[in-house]
């Protein structure tokens, strides 16, 4: 009888940690679609997988449902999933995203007899500051993740943060996101016909969803100082768009300041950007579009949110420190304080007035990403997976 592995995760919606868990099985697909398959709790595709890849979908849920919903039936889909994992012999579930996670252990605690590996999407103390349901997540995080048998974090900094919480004993690793670097650039050389470039204008970008933690105001703000001809593209969707386009209406930002919406690729507009920025305020786990950006040859702001930028920008100071005033000029990028707008702006004007140091940056940014190469990081997978 075959013994199979299994990813699963709540969906394929639009996300930084779906996207990852779509390059993985595409990649995978190409050796091993006999011995590997995805389980989605919840049908919401973005994100396309390769045909060779079975899909199967625990329930007929869109992702649109409430929160208690999604809670209460977090019992109903473990149960489904440890029935589907005893009929078809699966060994290995490996979940993304902290529902998911949730679901494989209690599928397991029903009586699955499986190994569990869980991958966490992003840092586990964000949920301090997330009132009720904040406190739920980090309960069921305590209880449960100490019973998986590998956790894998997606950076040093994920990893610091979820052991000073909780100090679980069971076995804990650092696995980076991968990225498909030919297939980016080549992406990033499509047409662009739904946005007009003027040869004249200078373009700022952030991809992003539009939500509170991503702080995208900072970056209108700074604009606000800059030189008229500069303006900045948004890409994404979110629950703060109108938020956000009525403090741009309020700078009088309307004809400078461009949302996008969401876009199945970004890379083509990041392409024919100057500048990437992000300006998340409380961490970011792995942020996948620091990497994209560099490997479209942008030069990179980032605040210096907990974990993720420092460790991508630079890589050889101390994960755990924070630049709190000031622009600090990292081996590969630039690290702003959170909610720097003036630092954000001192950043940008610097990289426009200086080419020698703009162009440094573009080049060390597409050497670094080759660390997260496809085939570097595909065989770390590889190995916890046991293909």
């Amino acid at each position: 009888m075959k013994i199979k592995t299994a990813v699963l995760i709540n969906s394929l919606r639009s996300g930084g940690a779906e996207k990852v868990v779509s390059v993985i099985l595409n990649e995978l697909a190409i050796e091993y679609s006999d011995k590997i398959e995805l389980i989605c709790l919840e049908k919401n595709n973005f994100y396309e997988i390769d045909k060779r890849i079975k899909i199967t979908y625990l329930s007929d849920f869109t992702g649109k449902e409430s929160g208690i919903k999604k809670l209460l039936y977090l019992p109903i889909f473990a149960w489904r999933l440890k029935k589907y994992i005893k009929r078809n012999n699966i060994s290995l579930v490996q979940s993304h995203i902290f529902r998911a996670n949730y679901v494989n252990i209690l599928a397991k605690l029903l009586g699955g007899l499986y190994k569990i590996q869980i991958v966490i999407p992003g840092l586990v103390s964000f949920y301090k500051n997330e009132k009720l349901v904040g406190k739920i997540n980090l309960f069921l995080i305590r209880h449960l993740y100490k019973r998986a048998d590998l956790i894998i974090c997606k950076s040093k900094g994920m990893l610091i943060d979820m052991q000073e919480l909780f100090n679980f004993k069971n076995k804990s690793i650092v696995i980076n996101n991968p990225y498909d670097i030919e297939k980016i650039e080549r992406l990033s050389q499509e047409v662009v016909d739904d946005f007009r470039f003027e040869s004249d204008k200078i373009y700022l970008v952030s991809v992003g969803r539009l939500e509170s933690f991503k702080k995208q105001e900072e970056i209108i703000k700074a604009l606000s100082y800059l030189n008229s001809n500069i303006q900045l593209l948004l890409i994404g969707e979110g629950e703060k768009r109108e938020f956000l386009e009525n403090i741009v209406n309020n700078l009088g930002l309307k004809d400078r300041v461009h949302f996008l919406g969401k876009k199945a690729n970004p890379f083509k507009y990041l392409n024919k950007c100057n500048i990437y920025i992000l300006s998340s305020c409380d961490g970011e786990g792995f942020p996948n579009v620091i990497v994209e950006a560099m490997i479209c040859g942008l030069p990179v702001v980032s605040t210096d949110c907990k974990s993720g930028p420092r460790e991508i920008l630079a890589p050889n100071t101390d994960v755990t420190f924070q630049v709190k005033s000031g622009v600090e000029w990292a081996e590969y990028g630039c690290l702003v304080p959170v909610g720097g707008v003036a630092e954000i702006k001192e950043a940008v004007e610097k990289l426009l007035a200086d080419d020698i140091l703009r162009n440094k940056y573009i080049q060390k940014g597409k050497e670094r990403a080759k660390d997260f190469s496809l085939d570097k990081i595909i065989a770390k997978y590889k190995e916890v997976l046991g293909l």
